[in-house]
Parts: structure tokens; sequence; C-alpha cells
């Protein structure tokens, strides 16, 4: 069965390279529908209803794109990457990130076949990732082929080189937070998924979009040494949880509203805490600090620590800091 969807895969491969040729991509974290063949359908990362796609659809971050039979799907990802996705399929775009100096992508494939190509140029810039049950694979300057079965990741090199790090090998917990403190109206709505109300002690899962009404907050465990507060209408998608002794991670996307976070100080140097917003991501190490979104623009205020600004239409790596900071939402 392997060997049958990768001979395909490595057949129809080509298109993804034909997608990517003569064609430029907008810095935006969003993906493009080159091709779209038979029924191919789009959740958005709210859990609404599917909607079919055709060529020159946006995939926003977060959503979830479906292939029936004998269709499929080739998605330009950023101006130097694309994937075709095979059908029988479902992959979750967790993150979109098109920079000339730092792009990335992280695919979230559950089921059936995927194939990737980076272009050989963005070999040293790329951060190029397939997530499986098995594992992630990473590649750069590669063409290769990624299949799920049986609850089972597989990965097959067309050209250049993939790491595959098994989950297991990273001795961490699943990626997912705890809810500790529920107050009023907090719903969360996992990747292809219906809202449901949350309450204290359940789980978070990676990809998940968290919302609160008026009146109402939550705050999350993500990591042993971390944790969120997230105020009164907000809504924040938990993009990435790893929780290890040694490089423990977390990225939160920040919609609209306010977060208040806290990464305990002797993490000063491992943890990579990051929030997202419309104006940069905030890079926290060692800080309480609390984040903001309003009317499309973030803002930052630090309460204890260091928090860096990285501004998105730069994705420059010199601390920056907004010049007139606007204290952020009190929460209640």
């Amino acid at each position: 069965m392997k060997r049958d969807t990768f001979n395909i895969m490595k057949l129809l491969i080509a298109m993804v390279a034909f997608a990517l040729a003569g064609h430029g991509m907008a810095a935006e974290s969003t993906g493009t529908v080159s091709v779209a063949v038979g029924k191919v359908t789009l959740i958005p990362m709210g859990g609404n209803a599917e909607t079919p796609l055709k060529v020159g659809d946006a995939v926003p971050v977060g959503s979830t794109v479906k292939t029936g039979p004998a269709s499929r799907a080739v998605i330009k990802t950023t101006k130097q990457s694309a994937i075709r996705i095979a059908e029988n399929s479902q992959a979750v775009f967790m993150e979109l990130v098109d920079s000339d100096t730092a792009p990335k992508v992280l695919v979230d494939l559950k089921s059936g076949s995927l194939g990737a190509l980076i272009q050989p140029q963005a070999q040293s810039t790329m951060d190029f990732k397939v997530k499986t049950p098995s594992g992630i694979a990473a590649a750069r300057g590669t063409m290769f082929a990624v299949a799920v079965e049986d609850g089972k990741g597989f990965v097959k090199v067309e050209h250049g080189k993939v790491d595959v790090t098994p989950h297991d090998v990273k001795k961490q917990v699943p990626q997912s937070g705890k809810v500790t403190i529920i107050k009023g109206k907090v719903t969360e709505t996992p990747p292809g998924q219906a809202e449901h109300a949350l309450k204290e002690g359940d789980i978070v899962t990676v990809g998940s979009t968290l919302k609160t009404g008026a009146d109402s907050n939550a705050t999350v465990t993500m990591t042993t040494t971390s944790a969120i507060r997230l105020g009164p209408d907000s809504e924040a998608v938990v993009a990435e949880i790893v929780e290890s002794k040694d490089a423990p991670k977390v990225l939160l996307d920040l919609k609209n509203g306010t977060i208040g976070a806290l990464v305990k100080p002797e993490t000063s140097g491992k943890m990579d805490f990051k929030i997202k917003t419309p104006s940069g991501v905030a890079v926290a190490k060692g800080a309480f600090y609390s984040v903001s979104v309003e009317n499309g623009k973030g803002y930052v205020q630090t309460k204890d620590g260091e928090v860096v600004i990285v501004p998105l239409e730069t994705a420059a790596t010199t601390p920056t800091t907004p010049t007139t900071p606007t204290t952020p939402k009190t929460q209640e």
C-alpha cells in the first residue's frame, strides 16, 4: 500500500514544481490553491461547515484541507514552497510565514498523503515541517512525500535530505495545555471540529482556537514552566506546545483581546515562548507580560523580565519595541 501511494506521489509531484515556477506569493499567512481536482474542501479554523475549494482560493492558517476519492490539490505555501495533497487525505495548515529571510511552513498531516517541494535556493533559510502521528519530517531544499496509514507516518525522499524526529524520542508529553481556571463563557474549537465549552481540568489541543466572552477569562498551563491567562472578549490559537526539559516551546496566535503570560525565570535561555499578533511577534524569556490586539494592532506591556518585539513585515532578528505602547485591557 505504501509503495503504491508513493508511486502515485512521484508521478504527480511534478505538478507542485509547476505551481511554483514563474509565480510569486505575497508575504502573508495564507496558502493559495493552484490546482483543485475532484472533491477538495476547506474547514475553517473556527470549525464551520466545509466549503468547496477552487483554484485561486486562500487557505488560511489553522484551516483544514480535505480531499475525496480520485481528488487532489496543490497549495502554494510560500513563494518558495508548495505541497500536493493526494486523494482521501486531510491536512491542517498550522503555520505559514512567507519571508525572504525566514520562511516557515508547518503542516499537520492527519491522514492520506502529501508531496512537498522546497526550492533549492531556500535550502539555508526554509523551515519546512510535516507533522504525522509518528513524528515530524523536517526538510530543506527537498522534494519528498509523506503518508499517514493506520495511524503511522511514512516518509520517502525524492531529492535532498529529510530529518525525521520520532515523537517518542523527544520524551515529551502530548502537545497540549491544561485548563486550570475558568470564569464565565470560555470555549475551544479544535481543528476541523465544532466549538464546545471548556471547564477546569480540560485538555487544550494544539491547533485549537480559544475564545472568551464578556466578563470571562481562562488560565491555561502550557508547559510545566509556563502559563497564560486569556482575558475577556479574546480569541487565540494554540499554534504549538512542546514540553521539553531542554527546549520547551510555546507559540500562540492572538487574534483579538488580551493574553497575560508567565514564563518562569529558571527557564531563561531555554524557553522559546512567543505570542503572535497582527503587528509582530512578542518573544519572552523569564518574563511576566501581557499582549493585546486592538483594532488589528498588537501591543505589549512588560510586567517583569524582558520581551523582544519582532515586526512581522520585516521578519527581523534585531529587537525593537513599540514607540507608543498601549496598555492592554484590564483582565477581570
